[in-house]
């Protein structure tokens, strides 16, 4: 068994869908606590919740007896100042960066494609429970009449932001699958980049993961391609004032790139540089050489990089898509997000290498 005690949360629970071995425990008391501690249970620390770690009596033990601790930001490219990390003993860091280099302030850092295999567990596990997740094949997009593209917008981010003045000042929102919000502090934004909704929006009340991960299956059926915009989209993302951690590279996918390779529609991405190529070194993915130029995501220039995006998507929206000519990689990428025994690989080595980093 792989046991943990979880301190404000855990993205981990997650994994337990995909290695039964996974055990997390939420401590009783101080000394509940410690009995664990002592029977050798991990400790986790949710590095994104709201509640602080301040006069927790579990971190003031932790810090007075040194006990190593895993941070757990497996929802992040980065680690922001703010975050619940500033812990006085040995630390780890969970992070989904797959192209993390620099870990300063922590001891280690491991990284797991945390959202391909979130995706998998939701649309396949969890969510057809309640919701309808079936994954669209080739043939329902052969079979079905299309018009431009599907552009979903959850927060408002600068890419976005791009994205929605491209599609504006070429006309293009009217035609497209396109929608945009503005939520919270992002309220500020409403007269620029009012919100768009989709008629088949998804209605969901404070719960992220589930706005973020449902979907109406006719979005990807009547359009021809998913323009996608990631979370972690230019080359300062992870070089804010705010990122407690500087680096370079950034290699984040999220659901928004997973959506569409379940759905077999082709898409490409406004996100960091090299993202495309790294979905084939990581994931091996297929890219779609057939329909795209692809040159566009060694360009360091984020602005360049994504005016590069949009050309193309715009040519696209204007002739279409053979899906014949790529019909046998999308029926690849859709079979690797599927493949269990691949989300089970990665869930176990990264639990050997959170084993490896304290014994």
């Amino acid at each position: 068994m792989y046991n943990f005690i979880k301190v404000n949360g855990t993205r981990l629970s997650r994994l337990q869908e995909i290695d039964s071995k996974i055990n997390i425990v939420e401590p009783n008391d101080l000394e509940h606590f410690k009995h664990l501690v002592d029977v050798g249970y991990k400790v986790l620390i949710d590095a994104l919740i709201n509640e602080s770690i301040e006069d927790n009596p579990y971190i003031k033990y932790v810090e007075e007896k040194k006990i190593p601790v895993l941070i757990d930001a497996l929802y992040e490219a980065n680690v922001m100042k703010f975050h619940n990390v500033n812990i006085d003993t040995p630390k780890t860091l969970l992070v989904s960066n797959l192209e993390l280099t620099n870990h300063e302030g922590f001891e280690n850092a491991i990284l797991l494609p945390y959202f391909f295999i979130q995706s998998y567990v939701l649309w396949t596990k969890e969510f057809p429970k309640r919701f309808v997740t079936t994954a669209l094949d080739i043939n329902d997009h052969l079979n079905t009449e299309k018009l431009s593209c599907l552009c979903l917008n959850g927060i408002n981010r600068l890419g976005r932001r791009f994205v929605y003045d491209y599609f504006k000042d070429n006309n293009l929102i009217n035609d497209a699958t396109f929608s945009f919000h503005n939520r919270g502090s992002e309220e500020q934004w409403e007269n620029e980049y009012p919100i768009i909704k989709l008629s088949n929006d998804i209605k969901v009340k404070d719960d992220g993961v589930q706005w973020d991960n449902l979907f109406d299956h006719s979005w990807f059926k009547k359009t021809w391609f998913n323009l996608v915009t990631e979370s972690a989209s230019h080359n300062e993302a992870n070089r804010t004032s705010k990122a407690l951690i500087k680096n370079q590279n950034c290699f984040f996918p999220t659901e928004k790139v997973f959506k569409p390779i379940y759905h077999c529609q082709p898409f490409i991405c406004i996100a960091h540089t090299n993202f495309h190529n790294n979905l084939k070194k990581y994931l091996d993915i297929e890219l779609y050489d057939e329909i795209w130029d692809y040159s566009f995501d060694e360009e360091e220039d984020y602005l360049k990089r994504w005016l590069m995006v949009c050309d193309q998507a715009k040519e696209k929206i204007k002739n279409g898509i053979d899906y014949n000519l790529i019909k046998e990689k999308l029926k690849h990428n859709q079979s690797i997000l599927l493949d269990e025994n691949r989300h089970k690989k990665f869930v176990t080595e990264f639990l050997i290498e959170i084993d490896k980093t304290h014994i």
